[in-house]
C-alpha cells in the first residue's frame, strides 16, 4: 500500500479508537465503516486489501465487545441494587449489541455468559421474593418461588459448579419442609395421645411422604425411623389384645374364633414397617397360630405319606397324583403359615414330598418311553411323556429352573426328532431314485411333525434343514425337467418387476419411508437372487455329475457373478458356490491324473485355491500330480502345505512319505508314513508303505511286523501278504516265504505269474531236501 494511503487509513482508525475510548460506540463503528471504504476504493492489491478488512473487522467487532462489557457491568450493579428488572432489560441491551459481532465464535462466548449472568439474575431475584414470603409464613408459595430457582438454576449451571446462591435456595426449601414435617409429626402424636390411632397414622405417613417427596431420605433416616416407630407402637398395641384372645380361644378350644382373631393381627403386622418390633410380632403370632395350621398339615401329609408307600406305586399315575393332591393341600395350607424358621422347614419338607412323588412315576415312565423308541413305536413313546410331562408341571419348581420339565421336553423332541428323520431319509432315498414328486411330499410331512415339537434350537435347525432340502429337490425336479430355462426367465421377469417398483420407491419425498421401502424392495430382489443362486448351482452339479464339468464351471461362474449383484451379497450363497466349484474342479483333477493328463490336472487344482487359498484337497492332488510327474521336491512342497493347513490329513502324510521313499530319503519316509497311521491305526495302506521302506532298508523284522499290522486291518490286501512272503525269502526263512506267497498269489493270480513255478520248484526242492535229512536221521 502506498504510504500516502496507510497515513491516512491510519488517521481514521485512530479517530475511532478516540471515539471508542470515551464509550462513543455508535461513532466510533461508523468511523471504522469509513475505514471500510476507504479501503474498498483505494487499496488496489488484493492480498493488502484483504488484510486491512479483515483488520478493521477485528476492531469493530472489539468495539461491540467493549460496549457490551459496560453495559453487563452496568447490569451487574442494578442486580445487586435488588433492581432485577432494570439489571434484566440492560442484559437484554448487551445480548442485541452481540448480534452485531460477525465473529460468530466471539458472538457466542459473550452471548453464554450473559446468559448466564440473566440467569443468575433471576435466581437472586426468586430468592429474595422467596424470603418475603417465607418471613410473611406464605411457606407454600415461597417453597413454589425456591423451586422455580433451582429449576432455573439446573439449566443455568454446569452439575460440576455450584454458586452459592443454589445453596441458599436448597437450604431454605429444607428449612421451610423440616419445621413442615415437624408440625405435621407433633400433630400425629396429639391424635395418637387423644385415642385418634387412624387420624394418628394418617399424619405420620403424610410426615413420611413429604420426606420422601421434598428431603433426601439419606439426611433424614433418624427422623424416618422415629416416624416408623411411632406407627409401629400404634399397630403393636392393637396387636397384642388380639393375640391375647386368641390364646384365650385356644384354651377354650375354640379354634376357628381363636384362628380369625389372629388373622386380624397378622393383618396388621403387614402394615407395620420392617423392625425389630415387628418381627417380635411376627414371632409371637407364629407361636400362637402356626401349631393350629400345623394340625390341619399332619393328617393330610399321613395320608399322601401312606399312599406313597403303596407296592408299586410309582406305576400308577392315578396313585402319584392323588398323594400329590393331598400334599399340594399340605402345602397351600403351610403357605398361609405366619413366616418363621418352622414354616419354611414345613414348605422345603412338603415340595420334596410333591417332587419326590412325581420323581418316581417320571422316572418310570422314561424307561419305558425308551424302551417305545428303540422298538420304534413312537406313538406309545409320545403319549408315555405327555403323561411324564404332566407330573412334572406339578412339581415345585419355578417352570424355567425345573429340570425334569426341561428334560421331558427335550426327549419328546428326541421321539419326535426320530420319526422326522426316518421319513427325511424316506424322502432323501427318494431323490437318489429320482422320484422327486414323492420326495417333496416325503420331506413336507417331516415338515409337518416339527410342528408337534417344542421350540428350541434344535428344533428349529431340524426346520432350517428340511426347508432346504425341500427347496433343493424341487431344483432338481425342475432341472430333471428340463425346466430350468423357464424358472431362471420366471426369476428375471420377477427381478424387472422390483427394480420399476424400486425406481418408484426412489421418488418418495418423504427421507424415512423412501428409505424404508427401498430397503424392502431390496431385501425382495436380493432373495430372488438367492433362488436364482441355488438353481444355478445345481445345473452346474447336474453337469458334472455327467461329467461334463466345462459347462458345469460356467454355470457356477455365473452364480457367483449373480452373487455380487446383490444388494447384501450372500456370504452363505457364496461358499455354497464355492464348495461345489472347487470340489468338482478336484473331482475333474482325478479324472484328469488318472487318465496322466498331470498339468490339466494342476491347473484345475490351482483354480480350486483361487477359490479357497486353504483348501487342502487341491494342494494333496497337487502333490499326486508333480510326484507322477517324478518332480518329487515340489510335490513334497505342495503335501507339505496341506498337511500345515490340516494336521490330520493323513493321504497327504502317506504321500509326502510315498515321495521321500522315490527320493531314497528312507528316514524322512519313515517319520511322514508313521505320522499318518498314527492319525489313523486303521489305515492298511500305511502301514504297507511303511513295510516296504523297512524292507529297503533291509530291516526285514520291521517289515514283516508293519506287513502284518497291514493284512490284520486287511486280510484281502495281497500285495502286503506277497511282500512279506518276500521278506521272509530275504531273511532265508523259505517255508514262510512260500506260505505267504503262494497266499498272495492265490488272492490275486496276476500278482506274480513269472514267480509262481520257480515257487514251486523251490517247494518241491525243500521237500526233497527235508525228505533226505529226515532219512539220514533215521539211518543214523
Amino acid at each position: 500500500m502506498k504510504a500516502s494511503l496507510l497515513k491516512k487509513l491510519n488517521l481514521i482508525i485512530e479517530e475511532a479508537n478516540a471515539l471508542k475510548d470515551q464509550n462513543k460506540f455508535q461513532k466510533a463503528i461508523q468511523k471504522f465503516q469509513e475505514a471500510l471504504y476507504f479501503i474498498s476504493d483505494k487499496v488496489k492489491d488484493p492480498e493488502d486489501k484483504n488484510t486491512e478488512i479483515e483488520n478493521i473487522k477485528d476492531a469493530i467487532n472489539q468495539t461491540y465487545s467493549v460496549q457490551v462489557d459496560g453495559i453487563v457491568t452496568q447490569a451487574i450493579h442494578l442486580t445487586a441494587q435488588k433492581k432485577f428488572d432494570k439489571a434484566k432489560d440492560e442484559f437484554q441491551n448487551a445480548l442485541q449489541v452481540c448480534d452485531n459481532i460477525d465473529d460468530l465464535d466471539l458472538q457466542k462466548a459473550e452471548k453464554d455468559e450473559i446468559n448466564k449472568l440473566i440467569g443468575e439474575n433471576e435466581i437472586e431475584k426468586l430468592l429474595v421474593r422467596g424470603l418475603e414470603l417465607k418471613n410473611q409464613n406464605n411457606l407454600d408459595e415461597a417453597v413454589e418461588i425456591f423451586k422455580k430457582g433451582l429449576e432455573i438454576a439446573e439449566n443455568t449451571y454446569d452439575s460440576d459448579f455450584k454458586p452459592e446462591a443454589l445453596s441458599r435456595i436448597k437450604k431454605e426449601i429444607t428449612i421451610i419442609y423440616d419445621s413442615q414435617i415437624d408440625e405435621i409429626v407433633e400433630q400425629g402424636k396429639k391424635f395418637k395421645q387423644d385415642g385418634y390411632i387412624d387420624d394418628a397414622i394418617k399424619k405420620f405417613e403424610t410426615a413420611l411422604q413429604t420426606i420422601e417427596t421434598f428431603s433426601d431420605p439419606g439426611e433424614k433416616k433418624s427422623q424416618i425411623i422415629t416416624i416408623k416407630n411411632l406407627i409401629n407402637e400404634i399397630y403393636s398395641n392393637q396387636i397384642k389384645p388380639l393375640v391375647e384372645k386368641g390364646k384365650d380361644l385356644i384354651n377354650q378350644n375354640l379354634t376357628e374364633q381363636a384362628n380369625s382373631e389372629l388373622q386380624n393381627a397378622v393383618s396388621l403386622i403387614t402394615k407395620m414397617y420392617d423392625s425389630d418390633l415387628k418381627n417380635l410380632e411376627i414371632s409371637l403370632i407364629a407361636e400362637v397360630l402356626n401349631p393350629i395350621y400345623l394340625e390341619r398339615i399332619k393328617p393330610l401329609v399321613e395320608k399322601g405319606r401312606y399312599i406313597t408307600q403303596q407296592q408299586k406305586f410309582e406305576e400308577s399315575v392315578n396313585s402319584i397324583n392323588e398323594a400329590v393332591d393331598l400334599f399340594q393341600q399340605a402345602l397351600d395350607i403351610a403357605h398361609t403359615m405366619v413366616s418363621s424358621e418352622r414354616k419354611e422347614i414345613k414348605i422345603k419338607e412338603i415340595s420334596n414330598l410333591i417332587n419326590n412323588a412325581c420323581t418316581s412315576g417320571i422316572n418310570v415312565i422314561k424307561n419305558n418311553s425308551i424302551q417305545f423308541i428303540v422298538q420304534k413305536k413312537y406313538d406309545e413313546a409320545i403319549s408315555d411323556l405327555y403323561i411324564a410331562l404332566s407330573l412334572a408341571k406339578r412339581m415345585v419348581y419355578p417352570e424355567e429352573e425345573n429340570p425334569e420339565l426341561e428334560n421331558l421336553k427335550n426327549l419328546v423332541n428326541k421321539v419326535y426328532s426320530a420319526e422326522v428323520t426316518e421319513v427325511v431319509n424316506k424322502g432323501s432315498k427318494l431323490v437318489e431314485q429320482k422320484d422327486y414328486e414323492k420326495a417333496i411330499k416325503a420331506y413336507n410331512d417331516a415338515l409337518t411333525m416339527t410342528n408337534k415339537m417344542y421350540l428350541t434350537n434344535e428344533m428349529e435347525k431340524e426346520v432350517a434343514l428340511i426347508k432346504s432340502l425341500i427347496y433343493e429337490t424341487e431344483v432338481k425336479q425342475l432341472v430333471g425337467k428340463g425346466e430350468l430355462t423357464e424358472e431362471q426367465k420366471l426369476k428375471e421377469k420377477e427381478i424387472e418387476k422390483l427394480k420399476k417398483r424400486l425406481d418408484y420407491a426412489q421418488s418418495i419425498d418423504d427421507p424415512g419411508r423412501r428409505a424404508a421401502e427401498m430397503s424392502k424392495i431390496k431385501k425382495l430382489i436380493d432373495d430372488v437372487h438367492s433362488e436364482e443362486i441355488k438353481l444355478l448351482i445345481e445345473q452346474g452339479n447336474q453337469l458334472a455329475d455327467l461329467k461334463k464339468y466345462d459347462d458345469a464351471f460356467k454355470f457356477y461362474e455365473k452364480a457367483l457373478k449373480v452373487n455380487e449383484l446383490m444388494e447384501s451379497a450372500d456370504v452363505k450363497n457364496k461358499d455354497l458356490i464355492k464348495r461345489s466349484y472347487k470340489n468338482e474342479l478336484i473331482n475333474r483333477a482325478k479324472l484328469e491324473i488318472e487318465n496322466k493328463n498331470y498339468d490339466n490336472a494342476i491347473e484345475n487344482c490351482k483354480r480350486a485355491l483361487d477359490l479357497d487359498e486353504i483348501f487342502v484337497e487341491a494342494y494333496y492332488h497337487i502333490g499326486l500330480a508333480y510326484s507322477h510327474k517324478k518332480k518329487y521336491d515340489v510335490a513334497i512342497e505342495n503335501f507339505q502345505r496341506a498337511v500345515d493347513f490340516d494336521k490330520n490329513h493323513k493321504n497327504s502324510w502317506n504321500s509326502m512319505g510315498l515321495a521321500y521313499e522315490a527320493k531314497e530319503d528312507y528316514e524322512n519316509a519313515l517319520i511322514n508314513l508313521s505320522k499318518a497311521v498314527e492319525i489313523n491305526s486303521s489305515f492298511a495302506d500305511g502301514w504297507y508303505n511303511l513295510g516296504n521302506v523297512y524292507k529297503l532298508k533291509k530291516e526285514f523284522d520291521n517289515s514283516i511286523s508293519n506287513y502284518t499290522k497291514a493284512t490284520e486291518i486287511n486280510p484281502e490286501f495281497a500285495k502286503a501278504w506277497f511282500f512279506m512272503g518276500c521278506a521272509y525269502f530275504d531273511k532265508k526263512d523259505y517255508n514262510n516265504a512260500i506260505q505267504y506267497l503262494e497266499k498272495a498269489i492265490k488272492m490275486d493270480p496276476n500278482l506274480a505269474q513269472d514267480v509262481n513255478p520257480l515257487i514251486k520248484d523251490l517247494k518241491i526242492n525243500l521237500d526233497k531236501l527235508n525228505e533226505s535229512l529226515s532219512m539220514s536221521f533215521i539211518n543214523r
